[in-house]
Formats: C-alpha cells, sequence, structure tokens
C-alpha cells in the first residue's frame, strides 16, 4: 500500500491555502442584547463562501488523476508554472468573495463566544475607555473595536450605537489621570451606570457592587424591583432556551423549519393561550427562526416532512 498523500488529502490542502481560516467558518449564532439586532446580517456572505467551496471542489474531482497530480504537488501547491497563472487568478477571484465577510459585530453585539467575561472585568480596580463601552453593552473588550477591520461590511446602526455609547462615557469622566492615564476607577464607572439607569448588563453591577462592596445591590432591589424580569438573557442562557424550544417544536408539533408556510406557529398561540401564558403569534415565529438558526445544515436536511428527524 502506497504511503503518499491520498488526492482527498491534496485537496484537502488546496481548500486550506486557498481559503486559508474561512475554509471552516461557520455562521455566527447573534442573540439580542443591547443595540440594533440584524440575525440575518451575514447569509448573503454564508451562501457565496459555501457556493465558491462548492465549486472549487467540484471543480478539483472533475480533474483526471493525471490532470491533478500535474497540477499540484504534495503540500496542495502549484507545482506546474504553466499553472501558475491560472491560480493567481483563482486567488484574485476568491479574494472578491474574501472582502464580503462583515465584521464579527455587523449585525449586533450579542455574538455567540463573544461575551464578556463580566466576573473578570468587575474584579479589576479600573478600565479604560474602550473597556468601559465594551462591557456597558456586554461583550468581551479586545483593544480598538475598529483595528484590522478595514473595509469589513458593517451595519450603521450597529456602529452609531457603540460610538454614542463610547462618547456617552467618555464625556462623564476625566480620562486624562496623571495616576493611571486613560483608565478610570471601576468603582466610580459602575456607580454612574446605576445612577443615570444606563441600561447595562445586571451581572456586571451585581458583580462590580459584590467585589467592590458598593451598595448598590439593596437600592437597585428598591428602586428597580422589576429590573430583573426585564434584564436582557445572558446569551448562553438564550441559546440554551432557544434550542429547547426548536426541540419541542420539531418533536412535538411536527414543525419543519425548511417550510416556507407553516400552521404549526398558530398551533403554539392557541396551546399558549389555552395555558393563559398567550404571547403574540409574531414573536413565537421569530423565536423558531432564532432557534432554526442554530441546527447544522445535516440536521435540517434531515427533518422529514413530518417535521421530526428521520430515525433510522
Amino acid at each position: 500500500m502506497s504511503n503518499e498523500p491520498s488526492r482527498a488529502y491534496i485537496t484537502t490542502k488546496i481548500l486550506q491555502r486557498r481559503y486559508g481560516r474561512l475554509v471552516k467558518w461557520r455562521k455566527p449564532v447573534i442573540h439580542t442584547i443591547r443595540g440594533p439586532y440584524h440575525p440575518d446580517v451575514f447569509d448573503g456572505f454564508a451562501f457565496d463562501l459555501a457556493l465558491s467551496i462548492k465549486v472549487c471542489k467540484e471543480t478539483l474531482q472533475d480533474m483526471t488523476d493525471a490532470e491533478f497530480f500535474e497540477r499540484f504537488d504534495l503540500r496542495g501547491e502549484v507545482s506546474n508554472p504553466a499553472h501558475t497563472m491560472a491560480e493567481r487568478l483563482t486567488l484574485s477571484e476568491l479574494r472578491a468573495v474574501f472582502k464580503q465577510e462583515p465584521v464579527w459585530f455587523a449585525g449586533g453585539f450579542g455574538v455567540e463566544g463573544r461575551e464578556a467575561d463580566l466576573q473578570h472585568w468587575a474584579r479589576m480596580q479600573r478600565w479604560s475607555l474602550d473597556e468601559a463601552a465594551a462591557l456597558s453593552i456586554g461583550f468581551e473588550p479586545s483593544g480598538d473595536l475598529l483595528e484590522g477591520t478595514d473595509g469589513m461590511p458593517v451595519q450603521s446602526d450597529v456602529l452609531a450605537f457603540y460610538f454614542k455609547r463610547r462618547a456617552l462615557i467618555e464625556d462623564n469622566f476625566d480620562w486624562g489621570s496623571v495616576a493611571a492615564p486613560g483608565r478610570t476607577s471601576v468603582p466610580d464607572l459602575v456607580r454612574w451606570f446605576e445612577k443615570v439607569e444606563l441600561d447595562v448588563p445586571e451581572q456586571l453591577l451585581a458583580a462590580a457592587d459584590r467585589y467592590h462592596a458598593l451598595g448598590i445591590g439593596k437600592k437597585s432591589k428598591l428602586g428597580r424591583s422589576n429590573a430583573a424580569d426585564d434584564k436582557p438573557l445572558d446569551p448562553r442562557e438564550r441559546s440554551t432556551m432557544l434550542k429547547m424550544i426548536i426541540t419541542m417544536a420539531i418533536e412535538g408539533y411536527r414543525y419543519d423549519p425548511k417550510a416556507e408556510r407553516s400552521t404549526i406557529p398558530s398551533e403554539i398561540e392557541s396551546d399558549m393561550n389555552l395555558l393563559g401564558v398567550g404571547i403574540n403569534l409574531e414573536t413565537i415565529r421569530k423565536h423558531l427562526r432564532s432557534g432554526s438558526a442554530l441546527l447544522d445544515d445535516e440536521v435540517l436536511e434531515d427533518i422529514g416532512t413530518s417535521g421530526r428527524i428521520k430515525k433510522d
């Protein structure tokens, strides 16, 4: 048996070289937290990238073994100078696709995997302006938000929301302190968040109160008794909730996420009204769409016309 790399192995190397990190790219899951929310902002790029990779694979598969091994070496690189120009043109076309990739926060800041580690940041004594702005919204600070994002698509209202929030915080504090230039006391920032009732993660207020003994917890309970009911779900909690909803809809109500029209949302609305916990139909549809977006494409394909997973 030959020890030479297989054609499939070399094809994988070609895809990795041509697409880089994008060969494993997956559409981000976006939850609504603070600010604008555009959950479908990545759909166009996801379609174009998947189509590009599919065409690339099919083009490679259509080559005979002689053509394939005459063009590519064992590392997936073009080994024959006669094909160098064609490969350059291919890479140029791919770069046009890559430029369409939206920045991670293009559809909002509630991106799964970008949640702020609030317990960590609440233990600190000072935050920079960028850190304070990010934490007040709920995403993990990473320096300048726009660094390395030149030309990447983003919804204008998302950027506007961030810069308004950043400017508001900047205007209310002195960031030119000699003792800690560019940084401000965490207790001072959090007390101000509480004082002006800025929409920030309740978990951030609670953690800062715990570690810095700010005394805002009791005031929060007395002055905003419904705050716990109104606060947005933690993105991970929301993801778990949506997974439960879509599972029960598919397996219990035989909901088919692929169907253009469905009576299932109306059935769910009717059942909820019978139980005295009714919510409007559009809200039900929104949660079903959000839950469906968490399912892998393979799972969606396996859902039969009955709306249940096909079992062997």
